[in-house]
């Protein structure tokens, strides 16, 4: 098995269109109105059909949406995967996931991991995050030491991933690798940046 790789946040049809070719697994829409690479409903249904139009899997992430919301824009725009990234609760994706929906549960962590046995039933992939001010796209690392001892390729890795540390990443052998801010020039995603990630995995 191989890492495979996500770019979260994208915010624009011409990000996906000069991206989607890339060998990219996943493209993340952020639904989180905080965030800076918030899209809206429409938007994001155009940059779906982008993604889906060459086989790759659309990501949405979404911090403490009710589920009633959370399915009506997954029903809008088709996103694949729903990515939790709040405080969502095991009820909230014991449900989610009874109703058929395929779940990306992320935790906030820094030098020591939580348990996350109660929601391992329900989610396709945990997804490590480094707690900062923001619910993600911090731009900052965690403690990587603390996932040595976790099953090889069992989670999703994600915060302050760049060229110069990707390889030391894949040390750690997580599922996905998860990008965001570090591939950016001027509050867009960088195609050079996004290909020198991509080379640093195929090493």
């Amino acid at each position: 098995m191989t890492t495979q790789l996500k770019i979260c946040g994208i915010r624009s049809l011409s990000e996906i269109q000069e991206l989607k070719d890339l060998p990219i697994d996943y493209f993340g829409c952020i639904f989180a109105p905080k965030s800076p690479r918030y899209v809206s409903v429409d938007l994001a249904k155009d940059i779906v059909t982008e993604i889906h139009s060459v086989g790759k899997v659309a990501v949405g992430v979404f911090v403490n949406t009710p589920i009633h919301e959370l399915q009506q824009i997954q029903q809008q725009t088709n996103i694949d995967i729903l990515q939790l990234h709040g405080n969502e609760s095991v009820e909230d994706c014991s449900t989610l996931h009874n109703a058929g929906y395929t779940l990306w549960k992320a935790f906030s962590v820094y030098d020591t991991l939580p348990d996350i046995t109660p929601y391992q039933p329900y989610i396709q992939y945990p997804l490590f995050d480094t707690k900062g001010i923001a619910e993600g796209g911090n731009g900052t690392r965690f403690n990587w030491e603390i996932l040595k001892d976790l099953s090889p390729y069992s989670y999703i890795l994600a915060g302050g991933l760049e060229v110069d540390n990707v390889q030391e990443a894949l040390c750690y052998r997580p599922a996905i690798l998860d990008v965001n801010s570090k591939v950016e020039c001027n509050h867009r995603k960088n195609r050079s940046l996004v290909e020198k990630i991509i080379s640093k995995l195929a090493d």
